[in-house]
Parts: C-alpha cells; sequence; structure tokens
C-alpha cells in the first residue's frame, strides 16, 4: 500500500516544542520585556525555554503554573513562572501549530497583584489580535549554551 497514491499520507509529530513571540507592528512585545531583565533573571527564562522545548507535556513543563481561571477560564491562556528576586510570569497560549506555544506578554507577580496590572487583560487581547490575523508570531530561538 505505500506506493498507493490516495494512501494519506501524516506528517511526522514534532519532537521539541518551538516558541513564538507575539508581534504587532514590528514590534516584539517578548523581546522588549526581556531586555529589561537582568542578566540572572534572562538566564533563568532562556534556561526555562530550553528545558522546556523538549517536554513533550506542557503540563509537565518547569514552570508551569496553570490554565488561567476566573473571566479567562477557556481562553485557552496559561502561565509559566520563575524566580529572580522577583517572580516573573509569562504568559502565553498554546499554538499556532502543533507543538508550538506562542509567549503573549512577560510580566512580575507580586501576591495577587499582575505588574503591569493589565497583563491578563492585555494577553486576551493579543490572543484576540492574533486570531484576527492583526499581529503576527516571530519564533524565539532557544538558547543551548546554558
Amino acid at each position: 500500500m505505500t506506493h498507493n497514491n490516495k494512501v494519506i499520507k501524516s506528517t511526522p509529530e514534532p519532537t521539541e516544542w518551538r516558541f513564538w513571540d507575539f508581534t504587532q507592528n514590528n514590534n516584539n512585545a517578548i523581546e522588549d520585556w526581556y531586555k529589561d531583565l537582568s542578566e540572572d533573571a534572562q538566564n533563568l527564562f532562556d534556561s526555562l525555554l530550553k528545558n522546556n522545548h523538549k517536554v513533550q507535556n506542557p503540563i509537565n513543563w518547569i514552570g508551569f503554573k496553570r490554565h488561567l481561571k476566573g473571566e479567562f477560564k477557556g481562553s485557552g491562556i496559561w502561565e509559566l513562572e520563575f524566580q529572580s528576586g522577583v517572580q516573573y510570569r509569562v504568559i502565553g497560549l498554546f499554538g499556532p501549530g502543533r507543538k508550538e506555544a506562542t509567549l503573549l506578554i512577560g510580566c512580575y507577580h507580586k501576591g495577587r497583584v499582575y505588574h503591569p496590572t493589565d497583563a491578563l487583560g492585555t494577553a486576551l487581547k493579543r490572543k484576540t489580535l492574533l486570531e484576527q490575523g492583526a499581529a503576527t508570531h516571530r519564533e524565539r530561538k532557544i538558547r543551548t549554551d546554558l
């Protein structure tokens, strides 16, 4: 059957995750946030992505906090966390393809407060912009030198 033209050829499952940054009007929101982090925080963020891109199930990602609840329940938006003096959060969603995740916004978190305070609302707006085609993705290169 392998030579039958009517056999549907399936695309193999990607073995590693790819991460994308939210980009609008040529502005990369994640890279802008990343540049303002301390060197230690940048290294922790890079290590988080480096380790997680090989983990098959995202529930097992290092730093995977949760899917958002409340008014954001069902939006598909989740958060990763890491700490470097401050508790940082990276809010994202799965897609655009299989084993791909888009990072929508980076922020920090203290108690029950996000900084910037509208981080969750901004993440939801950015998700909508992606769905409408008003924003795009830019692939985040995974650092392997850590």
